[in-house]
């Protein structure tokens, strides 16, 4: 991966357009995304639950976590506004779709929107998994660098999202972070922790009247934490980590030092990948790693950014970094498609 310290440099308006009508939003065609996300989802932690043979049980849990992530890719175009063309409505979806993650609205859109997007691949600034300079790693003390050794070995990956942004950013706040929240903040992150508390002994209440066994009580609620909760967060878990690490992580990607002012429109291309995925999966993740449209703009809706994307390619001023995914294989690398 380079680590430069190149100056931040004007955005270049020309640049950064995409044909007018790929930012338009609708209503009909997001709901009912959601709608389907959210309906699959409750369906597979319920079978989860109720189900009585292990193996479907683990197969509907991991299900389950697959569609936590399906949801959140949807929230995450709601808190940028971008994934209806009404304001409320994206701040209802957005709110529900990030629940099973665990996710205030409030929190995301602070460390994604106003962080991330901003000061994107910036160390020490953006949290999207970010490398160390030399200089730095020399200076960590020994527990730093094994820590960071770990996270950036295949072992610790899937923990990174996990222990480095949700469980102090987004779940467990800081107290110098709480200083700053508003009514709105603590609003949020209290349905959350409800959602949780309700979510699993609501789920423990179906299962146990539902239940062809004389199951207690506390037989049921593990059996909800368990397969209703615990196994698919786990796989969401998996699932960010993965997603937040391959969009901004190449041997191709820049990195800078922080300079004080937002990413411009080259670096935000620099310091992110496109990741080609099989079609199917590329579709069902809702476009999720077309990423460099959506850092270029973020109103582009989910429906709309694989078109985006080959603008932005076709019309961008240096070869952006662009990955080829393939299982049991390594990234390898792609020249664009230039028109």
């Amino acid at each position: 991966m380079n680590v430069t310290s190149i100056e931040s440099v004007a955005a270049s308006p020309a640049a950064a357009n995409v044909p007018a009508g790929i930012t338009k939003r609708q209503v009909a065609l997001p709901l009912l995304i959601f709608a389907a996300g959210f309906l699959v989802y409750s369906l597979c932690i319920l079978g989860a639950v109720l189900a009585t043979n292990l193996g479907a049980k683990i197969g509907l849990s991991v299900l389950g976590g697959v569609f936590i992530a399906n949801l959140a890719i949807i929230g995450h175009d709601a808190v940028h506004k971008s994934f209806t063309r009404l304001r409320w409505l994206n701040r209802v979806i957005g709110t529900v779709a990030f629940l099973p993650a665990l996710h205030p609205y409030t929190r995301w859109e602070h460390h994604h929107n106003r962080v991330h997007h901003r000061y994107t691949a910036q160390i020490g600034v953006d949290n999207a998994y970010p490398p160390m300079t030399i200089e730095q790693y020399r200076a960590a003390s020994p527990g730093s660098r094994l820590y960071y050794r770990f996270m950036r070995s295949l072992l610790g990956q899937p923990f990174f999202y996990m222990v480095d942004v949700w469980l102090p950013s987004m779940f467990l706040p800081s107290r110098q972070d709480t200083k700053t929240f508003s009514k709105t903040d603590w609003a949020d992150l209290g349905l959350v922790y409800l959602w949780l508390l309700f979510f699993i002994a609501g789920l423990a209440g179906i299962a146990q009247a539902y239940s062809t066994s004389a199951e207690s009580f506390a037989d049921a609620l593990a059996n909800a934490a368990l397969f209703g909760f615990l196994i698919p967060f786990l796989v969401w878990n998996l699932f960010i980590s993965f997603v937040t690490i391959v969009q901004h992580t190449s041997p191709k990607a820049r990195w800078i030092l922080p300079t004080g002012r937002p990413s411009s429109y080259e670096q935000k291309l620099r310091g992110t990948v496109h990741v080609g995925f099989p079609e199917f999966i590329d579709w069902f993740f809702h476009r999720v790693m077309q990423h460099l449209a959506h850092h270029v703009n973020p109103v582009i809706p989910l429906y709309a950014l694989k078109s985006a994307e080959q603008e932005v390619i076709a019309q961008a001023p240096e070869r952006p970094a662009i990955e080829v995914w393939r299982l049991f294989r390594s990234m390898r690398s792609r020249a664009p498609n230039r028109r």
